[in-house]
């Protein structure tokens, strides 16, 4: 049977959390599907669903083909080395080189079924490619930023991003029938995003993937499905994802449309009935002909309580087929004012007088270098500077932004900081206290009042009212990105470093994002692959070239390779 995924009649959640509610879906064989939906819909369970990997509460899931599966956080055990990770990617394909082996031995007195079945393993085995497997697994470690890694070292000695980049290796090593990926590009450089692009473009079989990559998402997607968080249900789109767009915006045009149609015709069906019954008995005036008033007045009351009950009865049938309310959309409202204490330098971290040097800029190091990670940099920010730093992964991007920040010490040189400075991490770190819902984490050491936190939390955007109560340990890895970038935006900052601040976020929420920081008059430390939120640098930057207003600020690009940051 031709390869397909299958949900049929499908439910799911998490304790009082419903995720999906009776949904059907049918990929079909060779489709490239990209899932989108807000962070927390379900995209994850989804896919977790679709690889058979979960068992919905209701319905069936079923799978023709073998999948290929990559987790937002990989799930190989730390204690496993790289090669027994290869080793066991490829654990189907050796079984099949040791069976066509096994059956080669005997093929001189060999009976026609093993004849037979020698032939359709070695048609199976070539078409898998399976004399380029390790060929393959070279080049997807060499173009994801690991060639000549040691197949001895342990994933636990690894970086959190160098993990993902070798389980993804693993999965593409002996590519299957079905590939499911749920944001694959979050650790990738520009040259590794370009090349899992090229590879799932060209792959023959089913590809559905999960990202919040603009660029990705144009590239291979052909078909969008969007999961519902409101209606707790999946919608399929087709004509990639620009298509997608389009067709929401006129889709959700039309909803409201139909909702405010609905809801004059109810008002007006109301009017009616109320306005009849309120000049029942004041039609006329009362004259001498008592008898010719009483059966005239009585004629129109007949008449008037028709139309009342004719409006009744419209109104009855309008409530019977209600229009459901469009939801409001999570729309990141964040105008990023900055504390003017906050923006005030602290004392230099320093080995010497040569803070001195500092005095023109808000952040600023001289010398630093952490062994092995990141050779002696110099680097300097001055106020109102927006400063985006790229380079292959591997440079020492985020090791700087960790110098910088004040979470990791040099082991040499001196750092210059403001008192106070807003820092987001690439990886975050799991939640203390999972059990803590998310209303009070987001308040947790701010001070002040709950409701005035929660009110501007609601009024940021990024959260509704029925999320406030979930905890913290059950949220998806874009709500906890989202929560932190919470903090972050409200926290009145005047300096900012953020490190792959679009990891996990949905797209609307990026291109948000991207409005709110280009409003930031304070300075601004960004390291990102995103090659869409690199192009809408370069267009900022360009606009400010084009500003006579010193309010503009300036737009910096660096480049770093190997701890060297050059201008771009």
């Amino acid at each position: 049977m031709t390869e397909h995924l299958n949900l049929s009649g499908v439910s799911h959640g998490y304790g009082d959390r419903q995720l999906l509610d009776g949904i059907g879906l049918v990929i079909t064989a060779g489709e490239h599907v990209a899932i989108v939906g807000e962070n927390g819909a379900g995209k994850s369970t989804l896919l977790r669903i679709l690889a058979g990997l979960e068992a919905p509460d209701e319905g069936t899931a079923s799978s023709h083909g073998r999948i290929g599966y990559l987790a937002q956080t990989h799930g190989l055990p730390e204690s496993f080395t790289v090669g027994s990770a290869v080793d066991s990617s490829l654990a189907s394909l050796r079984a099949l080189e040791a069976e066509l082996d096994r059956l080669e031995a005997g093929l001189a007195d060999a009976e026609d079924d093993e004849l037979e079945k020698y032939g359709r393993l070695q048609t199976e085995y070539q078409l898998r490619e399976g004399y380029a497997a390790e060929s393959r697994v070279e080049a997807a470690l060499d173009r994801l930023g690991l060639g000549g890694l040691d197949r001895k070292r342990m994933l636990g000695s690894l970086s959190g991003g160098e993990q993902e980049r070798v389980a993804l290796a693993c999965v593409l090593a002996d590519p299957a029938d079905i590939l499911l990926l749920d944001e694959p590009t979050n650790h990738l450089d520009a040259r590794g995003t370009a090349w899992l692009e090229d590879r799932l473009a060209a792959h023959r079989g089913t590809v559905v993937v999960v990202s919040h990559d603009r660029v990705l998402l144009r590239k291979v997607a052909s078909t969008v499905i969007e999961v519902d968080a409101e209606r707790r249900a999946v919608t399929r789109y087709g004509n990639g994802y620009d298509g997608y767009l389009r067709e929401k915006a006129a889709e959700r045009q039309r909803w409201v449309q139909q909702y405010h149609e609905w809801i004059d015709a109810m008002e007006a069906e109301q009017r009616q009935a109320d306005t009849v019954a309120g000049k029942m008995g004041y039609a006329r005036k009362r004259d001498n002909d008592k008898m010719g008033f009483d059966f005239k007045a009585g004629t129109w009351q007949k008449a008037a309580s028709s139309k009342v009950r004719n409006a009744q009865e419209r109104l009855r049938r309008l409530e019977a087929s209600p229009i459901d309310r469009p939801p409001v959309p999570l729309r990141l409202a964040a105008e990023l004012a900055v504390d003017p204490e906050a923006a005030a330098s602290g004392a230099a971290v320093a080995t010497g007088d040569d803070s001195l040097l500092a005095a023109s800029a808000v952040l600023v190091a001289r010398g630093v270098n952490v062994p092995g990670r990141l050779g002696v940099t110099d680097f300097a920010a001055r106020t109102g500077e927006k400063i985006l730093i790229t380079g292959p992964n591997g440079a020492g991007k985020s090791t700087l932004l960790s110098v910088l920040a004040g979470t990791l010490e040099p082991t040499g040189g001196f750092v210059q900081r403001p008192l106070r400075i807003g820092y987001l991490q690439q990886e975050l770190e799991l939640p203390q206290r999972p059990t803590l819902r998310l209303l009070p984490a987001f308040a947790a050491g701010l001070g002040g009042n709950i409701d005035e936190h929660a009110e501007a939390l609601l009024r940021l955007g990024l959260f509704r009212t029925s999320e406030f109560h979930v905890p913290v340990g059950s949220l998806s890895a874009g709500q906890q990105r989202r929560l932190a970038l919470a903090r972050l935006l409200l926290g009145g900052y005047g300096t900012l470093i953020v490190d792959e601040p679009t990891n996990h976020l949905a797209p609307v929420l990026v291109e948000q994002l991207e409005e709110a920081l280009a409003g930031f008059t304070g300075t601004l430390v960004m390291v990102s692959h995103d090659r869409a939120l690199r192009d809408w640098f370069a267009r900022c930057a360009k606009k400010s070239d084009n500003s006579r207003t010193a309010e503009a600020g300036r737009w910096i690009r660096y480049s770093m390779d190997k701890g060297v940051l050059a201008p771009v």
